[in-house]
């Protein structure tokens, strides 16, 4: 069965890798475009031979839609997605799942009251390190997880790669870059170590003068005691990922300068490369087969709440930090 998509909002620099995963998959069709902002939406609909629908209640109400993709402003998330839920849409939304923590857990609480499939891209997380990362700490492999670091930047603030300057606007980003990359070192920190965290505290900075935090780090602390360090930047020279995760018995790493995964035992020298976990497939196709066969959905709305509640803690804290 094919699942029919309307594709809700192209503001989002996802927005086209998101229809190109619709694409691709042998049972995904885009049907129609909407966006709040007509010229952008028409844009890119033509641009891509599909049809527009200037009215977000119309497009929700055709039963030619199946499942909704929102890739529209982050800061119109809750009207928009508590629109296709209302309507009886599934919903696959780009992270983060809403700005306001209060916002993220009513959407998750009328997804599940409708009985719908609401799901957030949290892409890192299917990347074949993190997984293979999650898989060498599931099994014991350097003990008891007492800290954690990880990393995520480029040079977006600065034309690399090339965004548009409404992405950098806080008013439809809802923040900077520790509510877009930022998003990734929570949910996946929050995996590495199995739990939430029960404190953040963060520090921001402008370097590139564009109206919005574009160089920050904060700092989660665990139930059990562990730490985990984020860093994130937009004004990097390109593009930057690594992770570290150090245990009782010995230290995970991989990157900045490849995707291996190395593993130092305790007592040793040496780091050892390890085998990957192969990449899983992308988040729409996962989507789709949850709305086939029903099992991790629930758990990773939990996990979209719960980054949604970190990044609001961290932005508190870098307020309060500057008084």
């Amino acid at each position: 069965m094919t699942v029919r998509f309307a594709l809700l909002g192209t503001w989002h620099v996802h927005a086209l890798d998101h229809l190109n995963w619709a694409l691709r998959h042998e049972q995904a069709e885009v049907a129609v475009v909407w966006d709040g902002d007509e010229t952008r939406g028409r844009a890119f609909a033509a641009a891509h031979g599909l049809p527009f629908e200037e009215s977000l209640a119309a497009a929700l109400a055709s039963d030619a839609i199946d499942a909704v993709i929102v890739d529209c402003e982050t800061t119109d998330h809750p009207q928009v997605i508590s629109a296709a839920l209302a309507a009886g849409k599934h919903v696959f939304t780009e992270k983060v799942l809403a700005v306001d923590p209060g916002d993220a857990a009513t959407l998750a609480r009328q997804a599940r009251d409708a009985g719908l499939v609401l799901w957030v891209s949290l892409q890192r997380l299917g990347e074949a390190p993190h997984r293979t990362i999650r898989q060498i700490v599931a099994e014991g492999s350097i003990g008891r997880v007492v800290s954690s670091r990880i990393r995520y930047a480029h040079g977006g603030a600065f034309g690399t790669p090339p965004i548009p300057k409404e992405f950098f606007e806080a008013s439809a980003a809802g923040g900077g870059v520790m509510i877009d990359l930022g998003a990734h070192p929570a949910y996946l920190a929050m995996m590495i170590h199995g739990e939430s965290p029960v404190s953040v505290s963060a520090e921001t900075s402008s370097i590139a003068g564009l109206g919005i935090e574009d160089n920050a780090a904060y700092i989660m602390r665990f139930p059990s005691g562990a730490i985990s360090v984020a860093e994130v930047s937009f004004v990097n020279d390109r593009f930057s990922f690594s992770t570290e995760v150090t245990g009782t018995s010995g230290m995970l790493a991989c990157g900045p300068v490849d995707t291996i995964v190395r593993l130092r035992r305790a007592g040793e020298d040496a780091w050892i490369a390890q085998p990957p976990v192969p990449a899983s497939d992308d988040m729409l196709s996962q989507f789709i087969d949850e709305l086939r066969s029903p099992g991790r959905g629930d758990a990773l709305l939990t996990l979209a709440t719960e980054v949604s509640s970190v990044i609001g803690s961290a932005y508190r804290s870098a307020k309060d930090v500057r008084g």
